[in-house]
């Protein structure tokens, strides 16, 4: 990866968006933890994000306060046929207890039965891909719902060598999701590395690693393990909450596997 190139790529991308849409791969966990640590930054940014998932697995609840947190506010939308009424003018007045909005009508009559009210989405500026390989093939079955995103920019996280390269940057590491995302969380700006943010990265080399029992974890993961528990990252939340559903893996081997290495390092 070209460091320079590459952090000045996110940074233009993020400079002239204020509409995110973030999209994981639901077939990994990883990725949707290593989404959570974008989201948590882009939030301490002041973006509006999104982070399109329908529902957050169980055992990654103890990372966010609730679903609803992960949304950004839907814009409310009145719709009034041009056949029905032609309106030259709006505006509105905003007062403590509530919100009047004036139409100014050249022709026709506006009638309540005529109107539509719903919410939609806004359109997002910058779309961030992560752990997705093929954009259209894995979202084709909602392209009705998401079409509104294919004529963003996207900034594209993945770590398979096979990624199509479908986004205006690409950045394909083959290393852990959240080592990625970590890495491009720096490039921002060092300081966004919160609590939040630590957690999600480790709950994500965790899962990544199997535990750290993988035969591809590298002493670099457990470097970067101890930077984020000098962060704030709760090593031991992040277990009790993994332990139950992480396949394969006995929290116990864990313990004596990471401490060993950890411990040293954190000393």
């Amino acid at each position: 990866m070209n460091t320079d190139q590459t952090s000045n790529g996110v940074k233009n991308l993020l400079a002239d968006a204020k509409n995110i849409c973030l999209i994981p791969s639901l077939k990994e966990p990883e990725s949707i933890v290593a989404s959570l640590a974008l989201f948590y930054t882009l939030k301490e940014l002041q973006k509006n994000v999104n982070l399109v998932i329908d529902e957050l697995p169980e055992k990654l609840n103890f990372l966010v306060p609730s679903l609803d947190f992960l949304a950004s506010p839907q814009n409310f939308v009145i719709s009034i046929p041009k056949a029905v009424a032609d309106v030259s003018q709006i505006y509105y007045e905003k007062g403590e207890e509530s919100l009047k909005i004036h139409l100014t009508v050249n022709k026709g009559r506006v009638e309540k039965e005529k109107l539509s009210f719903y919410f939609q989405n806004a359109k997002p500026d910058l779309v961030i891909t992560v752990g997705i390989q093929n954009f259209q093939k894995e979202l084709a079955s909602n392209l009705d719902a998401f079409g509104f995103l294919l004529d963003a920019p996207i900034l594209n996280i993945d770590n398979q060598p096979e990624n199509q390269k479908f986004g205006k940057l690409n950045i394909v590491e083959e290393q852990a999701l959240s080592e990625t995302v970590f890495n491009i969380i720096q490039f921002i700006n060092e300081s966004l590395v919160t609590k939040n943010v630590a957690n999600c990265v480790l709950a994500g080399l965790m899962l990544y690693y199997e535990n750290f029992k993988s035969q591809r974890v590298t002493s670099a993961a457990f470097e970067l393990t101890a930077q984020l528990m000098k962060k704030g990252a709760a090593y031991a939340t992040i277990i009790d909450n993994l332990k139950e559903t992480t396949l394969n893996a006995k929290v116990q081997d864990v313990n004596v596997v990471a401490g060993e290495i950890i411990n040293p390092i954190l000393s």
